[in-house]
Order: structure tokens, then sequence, then C-alpha cells
């Protein structure tokens, strides 16, 4: 039995994406090439650590349960706060 997709909405916006291909498998849709133009809202800077802080903040990460980019993210606002 050959079950029925449904077709690929065109002009969706990056939610809209989102939601369709939660809900859809891209193995149904084996010869369809989907395009998405996504502008982020804000920019992301990479800034180099050295690696035995890195290894510290993987292990305090891991521990916490949180990200490397988050518990770094969370340390720099709170440093920038408390000098302000």
């Amino acid at each position: 039995m050959v079950s029925k997709v449904n077709p690929i909405p065109n002009d969706m916006t990056i939610e809209e994406g989102s939601e369709f291909w939660d809900t859809h498998s891209v193995a149904d849709y084996p010869s369809h090439v989907v395009q998405l133009e996504y502008e982020p809202e804000e920019s992301i800077t990479f800034v180099a650590i050295a690696s035995d802080l890195l290894s510290q903040v993987e292990k305090r990460a891991k521990k916490q349960g949180a990200s490397i980019e988050t518990l770094v993210n969370l340390w720099i606002q709170e440093k920038l706060t408390t000098r302000a």
C-alpha cells in the first residue's frame, strides 16, 4: 500500500517549515530539493578559548546540565551586569 504524502507548501516561513518537517519525513520526498532562506535575528561571533579553559568549562557545563554556549553566555552576561 502506497501512503499519500502531502505536497510541500511553497513560501513557508521558518516557523511553518519547522512545523511541517516536525510532522513529515524527508524520506517521503526522495527527489525533492528543499531550499530555505534564513536570516538570523542576531549575529553570532566566535571567540577562541584556550584548551585548558575549555576543558574546565566543558566539565562545569556538563555538571550543570547546560551547553557550553549557554553557560559562557550566562557568565558573560552576569559579569557585564555586575560591572555596569
